[in-house]
């Protein structure tokens, strides 16, 4: 998943860069790494989490294609899941007073639910907003055992009744164990 938010006017980079520290301290399962030394997928969360930042300036010709450059390299990076953070954020400077502001993270740490939470307090960090104490992953994580697996699993098997055949989530020849896709 990948957000590029063209900026117009000042912007402070180095005040951007805390506001995305801010937000990965709050939500230090956006820096996890992944270790596959086991039979299944580990999720390791830093003690002290960093939020892999990038900041380039560029001028002359081919702008537009240096920033998908950018993007792409950005893109690959989360990917590489055993060696770095799911998720990044690089600054862009193409001029004075226009950046590009690129976040990009592996759907194992961030989602469409997610995003919105994000984006709101890196607005607020970067404006110098208080925020209420976030709730711990571990809480989060104990909730998510709370659930009733029996109802979801009959409320997904409603939603996908009717659909012959499996949706794969990378590409084939990648498919690990039982069918499931895990990046290597």
């Amino acid at each position: 998943m990948q957000l590029d938010i063209a900026i117009s006017g000042q912007l402070d980079p180095h005040r951007l860069h805390d506001a995305v520290q801010k937000v990965v301290n709050r939500h230090p399962n956006l820096a996890a790494r992944f270790t596959e030394k086991f039979d299944v997928p580990v999720q390791i969360i830093p003690a002290d989490p960093v939020a892999p930042w990038r900041y380039v300036e560029l001028d002359g010709d081919g702008i537009d294609e240096q920033i998908q450059h950018v993007c792409a390299a950005e893109r690959v990076a989360v990917y590489n899941l055993t060696g770095q953070p799911a998720f990044r954020a690089a600054l862009i400077r193409i001029a004075e007073d226009q950046h590009r502001f690129v976040l990009t993270a592996h759907h194992i740490v961030m989602d469409g639910w997610s995003l919105p939470v994000v984006l709101r307090e890196l607005f607020a960090g970067y404006y110098g907003q208080r925020l209420p104490a976030p709730a711990s992953y571990r809480s989060f994580i104990t909730w998510l055992a709370d659930r009733d697996l029996d109802a979801a699993r009959t409320a997904w098997r409603a939603v996908f009744d009717g659909f012959d055949n499996p949706t794969l989530v990378g590409p084939p020849d990648r498919l690990g164990r039982g069918g499931e896709a895990w990046p290597r």
